[in-house]
Parts: C-alpha cells; structure tokens; sequence
C-alpha cells in the first residue's frame, strides 16, 4: 500500500514540475506576442500619418513574416494550453483510479475480517456440537 502512494505523491510531483515548466514556456511565449504586438503597434504608429481618421481605424501594416509569427506563437499558445488541460484530466483521472483501488483494498480488507469472524464461529460451533456428543455418549 505505501508503494502505491509512494507512486502517487511521485506522480504528483512529477506533474507539478511539469506544469511549471509548462507555465513557464508559456509566460514565455506570452512575454514574447506582447513585445511582438508592442513593436508592431509602435511601428505603426511611427509609419502612419497623423491622422485622426487613421488612429480610429487602428488599421496595422503588418509583414507576412510578422504574421506568421503571430499565427505560430498563438497556436503554440494553444496546444501547450491543451496539453495542460490533458494531463490536468490524467492526473484527476490516475487520482480517481487510486481512490477507487484503496476504497476496494478497504472492502476486501473488511470482506476477509467478516469471513475470518464466521469461520471461528463455525469452528466454536463445532468444537461445542463435539463437546456436547461427548457429554452425551458418557451418560447414557
């Protein structure tokens, strides 16, 4: 049994350094699509003219090269966020599975203590349906 929860708190370690890593690629990526978006508007704002129609607009003049970098970084963005989603599922699930094993260990545990109680109570039923035989032989 302490094998077992020795192999969960393992577990559990091991994905709490996983999603530290984790959330570390992602403040990443995040720090960089800010720094990227902030050039980008920064640039913009230095390229276009000083026209209060245009700033309304917020149109930006963005490089293909650009884009796709945005593209890339918000679907990196997007599986990291998955895949911690998946392994939150796992380890709620190897959670579960573990609960649900000692919960059964626990029933059989109880199961093996009511059949141990009834075979002694058989064995002294016995034992005194011979003592009685006994008595009953000796007076006749």
């Amino acid at each position: 049994m302490t094998d077992a929860v020795d192999d969960l708190l393992a577990g559990l370690v091991a994905n709490r350094q996983t999603m530290q890593r984790q959330s570390a690629i992602i403040d990443e990526i995040l720090e960089k699509s800010n720094n990227t978006l902030i050039h980008i508007e920064s640039r913009n704002k230095a390229l276009a003219p000083a026209t209060a129609a245009q700033e309304q607009e917020k149109v930006y003049n963005v490089k293909p090269a650009c884009k796709q970098a945005l593209v890339k970084i918000l679907q990196n963005y997007k599986q990291l966020m998955q895949q911690h989603r998946d392994e939150r599922e796992d380890k709620h699930s190897a959670l579960d599975g573990c609960l649900a094993y000692r919960q059964r260990v626990e029933q059989l545990a109880s199961t093996m203590r009511k059949l141990v109680a009834l075979c002694d109570t058989v064995h002294q039923m016995k034992t005194h349906q011979e003592d009685l035989e006994a008595e009953e032989q000796v007076s006749p």
